[in-house]
Formats: structure tokens, C-alpha cells, sequence
């Protein structure tokens, strides 16, 4: 199994990468598994200029000449993704920022539909927001999202008495593990059910795509996966009963009125 990390931090090894290289050691101590990291701050990816070329000719159309495509075909390639960030200012890095802007169109055309885990580093505050946005981002792009890691590192660390800092580094271990065992067992087992909320805005973009009015492009990718015949209810086969599929459709109601 082949796990690709995409690390967002302009540091390069960190606290972000020295909390995803725990979660690697401890999933190759249970099995067998490759990681590959992509640090955003040693690729060609341009800033995003916003042209909506993506969205209405297709990506291939995309003026910046970069890594976009060679990123894209990692993700595709790998059986797990890992999103990984440092919280500044209370969201993503920059470097983070930019890749998913420049992945805006995945959110019409979902295709990375594999187990990933969010993982987030601060030296303060927020690192809940920022796993939420991560989540947001990838969930949009059809990831299933395996568990999230939020750590906070005080940046004085190195001053605190030895056996306090013992104690961190343990309940990091801990934290590692665990998070390391929810995306093992993802990989290793059938795609789980997805919730109410996944289905409800399956549905919202169903809606959205399912006409041939207005997005040309989205709707002919919807119709080519098959996503827009009456009898769809999600990306992929999933058991989705009478029950989840009305809460899907009331909360589908919410979510349309919100966006």
C-alpha cells in the first residue's frame, strides 16, 4: 500500500513532518506500507490567477505550465492520502492555501476517492479550524477521511522541565498511534457507509450538475460517471437506507438554502 503525505509547510521538516513521520513508522510497524512525501515548498505550483479556465474548458486548459498535473496523478496513484499543515494566523499554511486553490475544480469533479487523514500542528491556537477546513476540502474532493490529528507544540518547548516534556512526547506517541490505526484499518477494509451529510451534498451537487444548462463540463463529467441517474445516491455503491437518504434530502433542502 502506497501513502502519499503532501506536507504544507515552507519549513519543510517540522513539527508537521515529525508528527506524520511518527504516523509512518508506526503503520510500517504493522504492516506493510510506502510513504512518499510531497513538500508543497519544493514544487512548481503557481498561484492560482483565478481565470476559471478549470472550471469551464477543463484543467488541461490551465495557463501555469507547473507540477499541477504531475501532483494530480500522484494522488491518483497512491491507495492513501495524508493532508498535512501548520495552523498560521487560524487556517492553513499559504503553501496549503495555494494547492487547494489550484485544485478548485476537483470540488466539480470529484475523483481522490481513498481513505485520507487531516493532520495539523500549532504552537497555540486553532488547530480545530484548520482540521476542519482540511476535512471540508478534502470530503468535497471525495476523499473519505479516515480520522484527523490536531497536535499543539509549544514553541518554548525546549524550556520546560524534562519530565514534562517526557510526558508530551508519550501522549504525541499516543496520539500517532491511534491515528495511525484508523488510516491502516481504512486501507484495509471496505469503504465505509457515508454519513448523512456526505450523501446530502452528494445531492446538493447532483442538483447543480445533473442539468446540461448551465456547467457544460461538470454536467458531462457527472453524466459519464453515471452520478446523475435517478437511482444514484452516492459516488460509489454504498448502502444508503430509507432513513439516511431522507435526512440526506431535508439536510440537502438546509445546505442549498446556506450556499
Amino acid at each position: 500500500m502506497k501513502v502519499l503525505a503532501i506536507m504544507g509547510s515552507p519549513k519543510g521538516k517540522g513539527n508537521t513532518y515529525d508528527v506524520v513521520r511518527q504516523i509512518e513508522e508506526k503503520m510500517k510497524g504493522s504492516g506493510d506500507v510506502e510513504f512518499e512525501y510531497l513538500f508543497l515548498r519544493d514544487v512548481d505550483l503557481q498561484p492560482c490567477r483565478g481565470c476559471f479556465i478549470c472550471f469551464d474548458q477543463g484543467e488541461d486548459r490551465c495557463p501555469l505550465k507547473d507540477d499541477r498535473a504531475l501532483i494530480e496523478e500522484k494522488m491518483r496513484s497512491s491507495d492513501g492520502l495524508i493532508f498535512a499543515s501548520p495552523t498560521y494566523v487560524m487556517n492553513v499554511s499559504g503553501l496549503m492555501k495555494n494547492f487547494i486553490d489550484r485544485f478548485a475544480y476537483v470540488c466539480h469533479r470529484p475523483r481522490f476517492f481513498k481513505p485520507t487523514l487531516i493532520v495539523s500542528t500549532t504552537g497555540g491556537v486553532a488547530v480545530q479550524v484548520t482540521l476542519l477546513l482540511l476535512q471540508f476540502t478534502a470530503e468535497s474532493w471525495g476523499c473519505d477521511i479516515a480520522g484527523r490529528l490536531g497536535v499543539t507544540v509549544d514553541p518554548y518547548l525546549e524550556k520546560l522541565p524534562e519530565a514534562e516534556r517526557a510526558g508530551r512526547a508519550a501522549a504525541l506517541e499516543k496520539k500517532a498511534a491511534a491515528a495511525a490505526g484508523r488510516l491502516d484499518a481504512a486501507l484495509r477494509s471496505k469503504r465505509a457507509a457515508p454519513g448523512t451529510i456526505k450523501v446530502a451534498g452528494f445531492m446538493l451537487r447532483k442538483q447543480a450538475f445533473g442539468s446540461d444548462s448551465g456547467a457544460r463540463l461538470d454536467h458531462g463529467y457527472w453524466e459519464k460517471n453515471g452520478w446523475i441517474q435517478p437511482d444514484t445516491h452516492y459516488f460509489y455503491d454504498a448502502r444508503i437506507g430509507p432513513v439516511k437518504k431522507l435526512a440526506a434530502q431535508l439536510a440537502t433542502i438546509m445546505l442549498s438554502r446556506f450556499f
